[in-house]
């Protein structure tokens, strides 16, 4: 059981070295995570100058979570695609490793490098810019980011195998990306959207991860915002194991891994 436990952690740490070597010379990385995170925060933040440390907080950790959200659909979405445009995607599913295991990895590995640029270009812009804002839980805020990684994961393996399923992913991950930005409460407040679309947000985990770390980075403990963002990653999760079986079991049936 060790040995077994060792080698799957020795396959996510693998695949997730691999795609963080990948994405070092990435340009699109390099936007989303340093250059997009930056320009949002002197957008809007350069806007409001006289905003409290509390207002301000609330925004920083919006433009985090969007700039993960753009990572997500962007460069952890299209991992399936690129690896079937490089022909490897057959190997992975015929390895002695699980499918899945070695596209959590990626995904993982993918998402952990993005948050941790996005994270150094948001400080070093609150340092240029003298932006104040409050940090009252520490711990918490990184329980909470340990949390949004996973579900960012889970997000980016399920967006993967959705994306691989049809031949227009590029369209999909547009047509993705501001949607959520505004249902997930990242633009505008859940409280003024319109009621008939509130209920949507409900399943968006970023909206709740907002929640809990704007709470947590002003002193306050919001649990039923984590726990819902801990129950919609678990169930992000068990969809994407699921879609990516489904991809699997697909071309096995037409007995090639070309999915047209």
């Amino acid at each position: 059981m060790r040995s077994r436990f060792s080698t799957m952690l020795w396959v996510l740490w693998e695949c997730g070295r691999m795609q963080v070597r990948e994405m070092s010379g990435h340009s699109l990385g390099l936007i989303i995570g340093v250059v997009q995170p930056a320009v949002f925060l002197m957008v809007t933040l350069g806007a409001n100058p006289d905003l409290s440390p509390a207002q301000a907080t609330r925004l920083v950790v919006a433009v985090v979570l969007t700039s993960l959200w753009a990572s997500i659909v962007w460069m952890a979405g299209g991992i399936l695609q690129r690896e079937l445009e490089l022909g490897t995607l057959a190997a992975n599913v015929a390895s002695p490793h699980p499918g899945f295991l070695v596209l959590l990895g990626k995904c993982l590995g993918a998402t952990v490098r993005t948050i941790g640029a996005i994270l150094l270009a948001t400080t070093a812009t609150l340092v240029v810019m003298g932006a104040s804002i409050r940090l009252d839980r520490p711990v918490l805020l990184g329980v909470g980011l340990v949390t949004v990684v996973l579900s960012g994961t889970a997000l980016g393996m399920l967006l993967s195998c959705l994306f691989l399923l049809t031949r227009y992913g590029a369209h999909l991950s547009s047509a993705l990306m501001y949607p959520i930005f505004i249902l997930g409460g990242l633009m505008i407040p859940v409280d003024l959207l319109p009621p008939v679309v509130r209920p949507v947000s409900t399943v968006i985990s970023l909206r709740w991860a907002q929640e809990f770390l704007a709470g947590a980075a002003a002193g306050s403990a919001r649990i039923p915002a984590f726990v819902l963002l801990v129950g919609l990653t678990v169930a992000y999760f068990a969809v994407a194991i699921w879609t990516f079986n489904v991809v699997v079991d697909r071309a096995r049936r037409r007995g090639t891994l070309e999915l047209v």
